[in-house]
């Protein structure tokens, strides 16, 4: 309970008429500071029976299901029983799966009828999200005091990796090749054309030769259909920041976005998320039902307090895989404890597998060991920094001398210096 400014001012003058009473030798004037403090006390008295019986009912309008880092809209409604406007102060209390609001709103829901206020959430974090009771306070009839209440409000969502926001294409090289159909064994008719010497007899149509009056031979398209996994990292050090998202989040965008455009090129695309152990996979399967298996599994999954072991990982990962496959390792970059863990996981993998890490390049690091130094500390942070840089950077030769790939980008573009490095291996044929 907050005394309002109307309760403020019965207890104002209520010391007023206390002092008066005390200093002046009016025996009547006395007793007169008791009028105002009894009608603030049976006024509280009354407001606090009120306040329990009229408290509005909230009620949350929102999406069944939200993106992982795309805003979306929603409204909290208030419902009012009461013949009068009732004031209502509330903070918009978030599960932890969303971004918190720190401000208090206030809203004035009509007598008998309702208010509805406007609220723009982000999500930050995947799975199932319960929305806690709202902390409010509403004004009694009198507007003596506040009354605190803590409104139910029955809201469930899910947050899932978010989607590709347009339709993925196929992304030509930077030089302005296009990608081409090869000539191959496979069951795709490309086109027909003249003979020339050399080519195989089995390829000759014959029934198209005796209508033309000349040898026609059959060209097919090769069929190249992949097999992707891509193995998410969701150790302790996946927590960490980078921009509005953990870099799980980030981690579980990149994986459900590479899906779908995994599944316009018809290749199989499968999930392992790890930190410890493996807590969640799921081996490379083709189509629209892929992509929804491996997005189910990334709601599901959550960071653990553990470190993260990428050699247990790369075990199961085997076990998963058939055929060769390339294997998209998302995981910390920065820590070089674990460089050798990361070598030993590219071992098992490769060969006959190609793996592909990539990571988060943390800016702010590289920038300390590059600021002039102002003051007596600023010298050790800068060799400290470029020391954590050569670290760093003799990690990923030593994961390229192994033959893996090495992707090391910002937040904001490592999405799609993975999706690039993807189709240009893709193209290369190197899987």
């Amino acid at each position: 309970m907050h005394l309002a400014r109307r309760g403020y001012v019965l207890l104002l003058l209520t010391a007023v008429l206390a002092v008066v009473g005390v200093w002046s030798d009016d025996r009547e004037l006395s007793w007169w500071w008791q009028l105002p403090a009894a009608l603030l006390l049976l006024g509280l008295a009354f407001e606090s029976l009120a306040a329990r019986r009229l408290a509005p009912a909230a009620t949350l309008a929102i999406a069944p299901r939200a993106y992982l880092g795309r805003s979306l809209e929603a409204a909290c409604t208030f419902a009012n029983a009461t013949r009068r406007p009732q004031p209502l102060e509330y903070a918009p209390l978030t599960p932890a799966g969303f971004a918190p609001h720190s401000e208090v709103r206030r809203v004035v829901a009509p007598a008998g009828g309702s208010v509805a206020d406007t609220l723009t959430l982000l999500p930050v974090r995947l799975g199932p999200q319960s929305w806690p009771a709202l902390p409010a306070r509403i004004l009694g009839p009198f507007a003596l005091a506040w009354w605190s209440r803590r409104l139910p409000l029955p809201a469930e969502l899910v947050v899932a990796p978010d989607a590709l926001r347009r339709a993925a294409r196929v992304r030509g090289m930077q030089g302005g090749a296009r990608a081409r159909r090869v000539v191959g064994a496979g069951a795709e008719l490309h086109q027909l054309r003249a003979y020339l010497p050399g080519d195989p007899l089995t390829r000759i149509d014959w029934k198209a030769s005796a209508r033309s009056g000349g040898l026609i031979t059959r060209e097919y398209s090769e069929d190249q259909h992949l097999d992707v996994l891509v193995a998410v990292d969701a150790g302790r050090l996946s927590r960490l920041r980078c921009g509005e998202l953990d870099r799980f989040g980030l981690y579980g965008n990149i994986a459900a976005r590479l899906a779908e455009v995994a599944t316009q090129y018809d290749d199989r695309i499968g999930l392992a998320v790890y930190a410890d152990r493996v807590l969640a996979s799921a081996a490379p399967a083709r189509g629209l039902a892929a992509t929804i298996a491996l997005r189910r599994l990334l709601e599901r999954s959550s960071v653990q307090a553990a470190e993260s072991d990428p050699t247990a990982a790369a075990v199961a990962i085997r076990g998963l895989l058939r055929h060769r496959a390339l294997v998209i390792l998302l995981t910390d970059l920065d820590d070089a404890s674990v460089a050798h863990q990361l070598g030993r996981a590219v071992r098992l993998l490769a060969p006959p597998h190609l793996v592909l890490v990539a990571g988060v390049q943390s800016g702010e690091i590289a920038q300390l060991a590059r600021e002039p130094a102002r003051g007596w500390q600023d010298p050790y942070v800068a060799i400290a920094a470029a020391e954590h840089e050569a670290r760093t950077a003799g990690q990923r030769a030593l994961l390229a001398r192994l033959g893996a790939p090495v992707v090391a980008a910002p937040a904001a573009r490592l999405e799609a210096e993975v999706f690039a490095r993807y189709e240009a291996l893709r193209r290369a044929r190197r899987i």
